[in-house]
């Protein structure tokens, strides 16, 4: 206290009650305290180091020290959030007697800590306040010149200041330091004593009250300390400003009392506010000057706990406004919950909030554009449970927090902080408050949001037993707002659970409207009408190029649900340019690198900046009964949450005629761990090397799709799409034609036919081949025939009766060649059956020749749908069996006149429009003779070449 007067610097001449008295014991005290005054050690040396509480002389297996509250019969105290008579806490120290039969405390007390039971507070606000100065001036009657009604209790210091004294001296509220929230003062003799009460930081908040460097002169064996619970009630006029001393037991001076306050009485003092506990602890630090390492703890229970209850008020209030009332835009948010409080000595006190439940409209939902940027606090960072300040990084800052409370003049105030996520929470709060004094409230909370719909639902329990008259939170708004609105208009309500410490639970709500459209204007229903944009970054026909898609939406819009692509005819992939993923690996996201096609983009929240997440698209294997699959992988890494790796298959169909692709989605994720991803665009790019290219057509197309929205509407979407250049691509298709087989060459026979095409790279592929054959070849109808052919029905089942050939084809856009039957199939608008190939691999496709009889007789076959892919090579044989061998001969294929004129006319017209015309010459296997003579050729050829080897 020295201390503090050097540093106010305050010169004041102090006079004792001890320096009026008279007489043998008033001039032997008044001695002492002036040799006390100049700092002179007036305590005896102790008798021995056994610094600390004395055993209690009614049970000596405990010690010394009572704490509780007392009604004005002196009886103990129990009304929850009542106001005591006076809650008094006292405590004695080891001591000896000396020769003079003086008590003499064994050490000089130091410091001295008491920590009162959490819930037992006191309001500073409520009284009036002493100023330092006055305190330390003297008044005519011996007394301090603090205000009147600034006492808010009384001490009883038993001392040893040569002798035994008991000092009992009123306790004044100072003003406090400005690091202090409160300050107590009372006089040990001529030394001030100043005990300051701090908040608790350990969780349960409770009350600190810290008597430190007590001047070492004063040697205390004994100290009750009584705080007013209302200390302008006139019960206390006896003992205000009242000043009383007594020498070896008997009285030697009194000064002052029976007076009353000014001021209306208010509480000062409140019991806590909770029935179930049972009695409450009062714990005590002390340390001597003789050994200051060592700390003395005592603890001792009241004599019982609180009762009634069920007497407390509880009607807390809520009100809860968005900062803007436009259907699902983000939106900050202002949440007051207001607890009356009141002054009235005759009611009990308003009892603490201990548990906030807080169920947010449906509809608000957590934004997933807040997450750009946006951080996390740790445990360690918010320092809970420590008087430590926060260092929460900026980033996790999402709100501010202001709380209005009667025990200070200032609200405390300060920021939310966004918690890390833990693997049994994903959304955890922190709200940190400071106020004066250094005092700090860190709160931790929750947020559980629903898994289905994303409300929120907000949970503070074991809140401190501190009262409060407004709890105002704020969650930032702007575009990045942690918070949007619900995408519907009308009343939106919040409601809550709100529990006392005394056990009541109230359920107050609030409610805002929610009055403008996604836009702005007018309320409306939500619409659908999705974006789309598709298309190749080359647009050269037959060009390897990347592709890209894009589909969106705007906030007026139902959310994306799925997606349905078809490409255009000739944008295909090259499936053998990439590995397949396996149907498990591609389930779990895991797709190795050599799986990868391309890349994803997805936008998600609403709003004007969307956060966007990255992701790998892969190609698998077959899914859904489609030959192949796409595996979109996105890592729900947004900020500090990670909601999981998020995987959306599709099927990719190939279209048997036309080997048009079509890709066909699985539903979009909507929620993930309760987080609404209220997904904005989805971008994807399939960007690896030489996988896909363009047609060789470059007649206008579309990349055409069918967009789904959550509630079940559908919206039919197209892009443009078309190359150039096709013109210029070169088109020189191949032909090789065989026929015959022994025993099948003369007239009435049925012989086999052999047809193969040879396409080189580069080129345009073919739209339509037409083989016309010579008369020589003919049809025959018994096979040929409509009667007999296999019906569509069949066909489409794969249960045709009758084989009539075989057929395969190498493309490089596979690993393997397709290969497949060849039918007659009947088709209900020609005369003659079409010659239907169906090839099987890792894609079926089916490939339809319309078959004729030209007005010469002659058997043309016309391919006039082939699709726009390239073919290495294509070989169809036909067979030339006695029940199903289509081609017959009309002629003996092996005389000279027959074969010479044996040639088909071919005409193949390109995907570019070029055409070619040939007259191929086919060749006839078979022939014995031929086949002799041929033989004989070669020997004669190989006898010749001997020969001109041996002359060299």
């Amino acid at each position: 206290m020295s201390d503090l007067i050097k540093q106010k610097g305050i010169n004041v001449s102090i006079r004792t009650p001890f320096q009026a008295a008279k007489g043998r014991l008033g001039r032997r005290f008044a001695v002492a305290a002036a040799v006390a005054a100049v700092g002179g050690g007036l305590a005896a040396a102790p008798a021995s180091a056994e610094f600390g509480l004395r055993p209690d002389p009614g049970n000596p297996a405990v010690v010394d020290f009572q704490a509780d509250a007392f009604d004005q019969n002196g009886d103990p105290y129990t009304q929850a959030g009542g106001y005591p008579f006076r809650a008094t806490t006292s405590f004695t120290f080891n001591s000896v007697r000396d020769i003079d039969d003086n008590e003499i405390p064994d050490g000089n007390a130091k410091d001295i800590l008491i920590d009162l039971p959490a819930g037992l507070v006191g309001n500073p606000q409520a009284v009036a306040t002493c100023e330092t100065e006055q305190f330390m001036q003297t008044m005519p009657n011996g007394l301090n010149a603090c205000p009147i009604d600034s006492q808010v209790g009384m001490v009883r210091l038993d001392l040893f200041n040569g002798g035994n004294y008991v000092y009992y001296t009123p306790i004044y509220n100072m003003r406090p330091a400005s690091d202090e929230i409160a300050a107590f003062m009372f006089s040990a003799v001529t030394v001030p004593v100043r005990a300051v009460p701090t908040v608790r930081s350990n969780g349960d908040y409770g009350l600190l009250i810290s008597t430190t460097n007590i001047n070492e002169t004063v040697g205390i064996r004994r100290v009750e300390f009584s705080l007013w619970g209302v200390p302008a009630d006139p019960a206390h006029d006896r003992d205000r400003a009242y000043l009383q001393i007594d020498y070896n037991g008997a009285p030697f001076q009194r000064f002052g009392g029976n007076v009353s306050a000014s001021s209306t009485p208010k509480p000062f003092f409140i019991n806590p506010a909770t029935c179930d506990h049972g009695p409450y602890t009062t714990s005590l630090r002390t340390r001597s000057w003789q050994n200051p390492a060592e700390w003395k703890s005592y603890s001792v229970l009241t004599k019982s706990g609180v009762t009634g209850c069920g007497n407390l008020k509880w009607e807390p209030s809520i009100n809860v406004q968005p900062d803007n009332t436009q259907a699902g835009a983000p939106t900050g948010l202002r949440v007051d919950i207001d607890v009356p409080q009141h002054d009235n000595p005759a009611v009990p006190a308003t009892p603490p909030l201990k548990k906030a439940v807080v169920r947010l409209p449906e509809g608000v939902r957590v934004s997933p554009s807040a997450s750009d940027g946006l951080g996390a606090c740790t445990d360690a960072q918010v320092a809970l449970n420590s008087t430590g300040r926060a260092s929460c990084p900026d980033s996790s800052n999402i709100g501010t927090v202001a709380i209005d409370t009667p025990l200070l003049a200032e609200p405390l105030v300060g920021n939310i902080f966004l918690g890390t996520q833990r693997p049994d929470q994903l959304l955890r709060l922190f709200i940190v408050a400071e106020g004066r004094g250094n005092l700090i409230i860190k709160l931790p909370g929750k947020v559980d949001p629903d898994p289905v719909t994303g409300q929120l639902l907000a949970t503070f329990d074991d809140n401190p037993q501190l009262p409060f008259s407004r709890l105002s939170l704020y969650f930032k708004g702007g575009p990045r707002a942690s918070l949007t609105n619900p995408s519907t208009c009308g009343v939106k309500t919040t409601t809550t659970g709100l529990s006392a410490w005394s056990g009541q639970v109230a359920q107050p709500s609030s409610s805002f409207t929610i009055d403008r459209g996604p836009n702005g204007g007018p309320c409306a229903p939500l619409g659908f009408a999705p974006g789309f944009s598709a298309g190749t970054t080359n647009a050269t026909g037959g060009a390897d190029s990347n592709f890209t898609l894009t589909f969106s939406r705007s906030d007026a819009d139902q959310e994306l649900k799925d997606l349905t692509v078809r490409l255009p005819k000739g944008l295909l992939a090259r499936i053998a340019n990439v590995d397949l993923c396996a149907d498990a690996l591609a389930a779990a996201g895991t797709c190795g690198d050599g799986s990868r096609i391309g890349s994803v983009t997805t936008a998600a929240g609403p709003g004007t900046s969307p956060f966007h997440l990255p992701g790998r698209v892969y190609m698998t294997g077959p899914y859904k009964g489609a030959p192949y699959g796409m595996s979109i992988v996105v890592p729900a890494v947004a900020g500090p949450f990670d909601l999981g790796t998020v995987v959306v298959r599709t099927a990719v169909h190939v279209d048997r005629s036309t080997t048009e692709l079509s890709i066909v989605s699985d539903p979009l994720p909507s929620i993930l761990m309760g987080i609404p991803l209220q997904i904005r665009s989805v971008n994807v790019s399939v960007d690896k090397p030489s996988f896909m290219f363009n047609p060789t057509n470059c007649t206008a197309a579309k990349v055409a799709g069918t967009i789904g929205s959550i509630a079940g509407a559908l919206a039919n979407v197209s892009s443009r799409f078309q190359v150039g250049d096709c013109a210029t691509l070169p088109f020189k298709p191949k032909m090789a034609l065989k026929v015959g087989a022994k025993g099948k060459l003369t007239r009435g026979k049925r012989t086999p036919l052999t047809v193969t095409l040879s396409m080189t790279r580069g080129q345009a592929n073919n739209r339509s081949v037409q083989v016309t054959l010579p008369k020589a070849l003919n049809a025959r109808l018994d096979v040929v025939n409509r009667r007999v052919a296999c019906s569509i029905e069949q066909f489409r089942a794969d249960r045709c009766p009758m084989v009539v050939g075989s057929a395969s084809a190498v493309t490089p856009l596979l690993r393997d060649p397709l290969r497949g039957p060849a039918y007659f199939v009947y088709n209900p608008d020609r005369r003659l059956p079409d010659l239907v190939v169906r090839l099987k691999g890792q894609v079926n496709v089916d490939l339809v020749g319309k078959v004729t009889i030209t007005r010469d007789l002659k058997l043309q076959t016309t391919f006039d749908t082939v699709p726009d892919v390239p073919i290495t090579t294509f070989r169809l044989a036909l067979e030339s069996g006695s029940r199903n061998g289509p081609i017959g001969v009309t002629r003996n294929l092996c005389a000279a006149t027959t074969r010479k004129a044996l040639a088909a006319d071919l005409a193949f017209v390109a995907q570019n429009n070029r055409k070619v015309t040939v007259g191929q010459k086919i060749s006839v296997a078979g022939c014995g003779r031929a086949s002799s003579r041929s033989k004989r050729a070669s020997r004669s050829n190989r006898r010749s070449s001997a020969k001109k080897k041996s002359k060299r």
